[in-house]
């Protein structure tokens, strides 16, 4: 359950936990990427059909304008919730997740990073603004870019129109004129210098009518979660269907990295450069790091780390290519020394088990 808190961290109201979604979201990933391979993919198949095209020119333009005003009142009375998680700042990681809450037709995904930073200052931890330094957000696999537009003189005019990809407060990327129609279940990521955080439309529902007993919701609405993962190694963190789903996408990656599904490169006396069928390289390991780093930290062994953490959210690495690079993370200090800086062990761990959540 995503049990719900104030700024005291008491219990308001729970949600049903979206994890399940989180996992299904892995079977999406079929490439394997490195600097010599890459494997190719099948790509999905439309099965659109082509409308019948009617010579009435007067009727068509009344149904459109009708649907357009249909459409624009519907983004009138849509609340867009999106769920922040991973949210980290120069100081650290947030002890919680939070829902954020917006108006369809009114907001965007500026709005969503200038949230985030009111957030990150309330929490301590970081002392940057949204305007401190350069920073990228994706959304739905479309990567928009912050900082390279800027505004002249006591007119405050930009020094040019938007492109596609920038994202600035004349262009706050609105979700009704976003390319691609909102759905639930679409994500993405902000990265900066000042802080990184992931996050995901979880429900688009109609603006709740204000009752007798209670007072009308203004957005933006931000609700903190409360964080109900344990601080134990154990696998308490997933569910047994979850852990199915993991096993089996496990057995799938294993049987695709033991095939011959991937091109490599090769160089000859003749043809200089060609390319030959061979087995796929393995990612570069990334977040990965962090969680091994806050378990080392927190003095758990491998194994059992192993066992109720790791193998379900790295479906896509064998235990015994973990362990090698387990070990060998525990000699570079240089890197281990900044994983769950300030923080207990216990808190190391429920981190841990927080950030192999949001990998599924």
């Amino acid at each position: 359950m995503v049990t719900r808190v104030d700024d005291n961290d008491t219990v308001v109201e729970s949600t049903s936990d979206i994890a399940g979604a989180a996992v299904a979201c892995t079977a999406q990933v079929a490439t394997a990427v490195s600097s010599n391979t890459k494997a190719a993919v099948p790509a999905a198949v439309s099965n659109e059909e082509n409308g019948a095209i009617i010579d009435n020119s007067n009727n068509n333009n009344n149904n459109n304008n009708n649907n357009i005003n249909d459409i624009n009142n519907n983004n009138n009375s849509k609340v867009c919730r999106f769920l922040i998680t991973n949210l980290q700042g120069g100081y650290g990681y947030a002890n919680n997740d939070y829902h954020i809450d917006l108006m369809q037709s009114k907001h965007g995904l500026y709005d969503i990073v200038e949230i985030v930073f009111r957030i990150l200052a309330k929490e301590g931890l970081t002392t940057d603004s949204i305007y401190s330094h350069l920073w990228n957000i994706s959304f739905n696999k479309k990567m928009y870019k912050n900082g390279w537009r800027y505004q002249i003189g006591i007119t405050h005019e930009w020094n040019r129109p938007p492109k596609d990809t920038d994202i600035d407060e004349g262009e706050p990327r609105l979700f009704s004129g976003l390319e691609t129609p909102l759905q639930e279940g679409q994500k993405g990521k902000f990265g900066g210098e000042s802080a990184s955080f992931h996050y995901v439309l979880e429900s688009i529902t109609d603006v709740s009518p204000a009752s007798k007993d209670s007072q009308a919701v203004t957005y933006p609405h931000v609700v903190k979660i409360a964080n109900t993962i344990s601080f134990q190694v154990e696998d308490d963190w997933v569910t047994p269907s979850q852990k199915l789903q993991c096993n089996k996408l496990r057995k799938t990656w294993v049987k695709f990295y033991s095939g011959n599904n991937s091109w490599k490169q090769v160089r000859d006396d003749h043809t200089r450069r060609a390319f030959i069928r061979g087995k796929p390289c393995a990612p570069v390991w990334q977040d990965e790091l962090k969680i091994m780093g806050l378990l080392i930290n927190a003095d758990c062994k491998f194994k059992k780390s192993w066992t109720n953490i790791m193998q379900y959210a790295f479906v896509d690495r064998t235990e015994s290519a973990c362990s090698m690079r387990w070990y060998q993370l525990k000699k570079e200090d240089y890197r281990l020394k900044w994983y769950g800086r300030g923080k207990s062990a216990a808190e190391k761990i429920s981190l841990a088990k927080r950030l192999a959540k949001s990998m599924m």
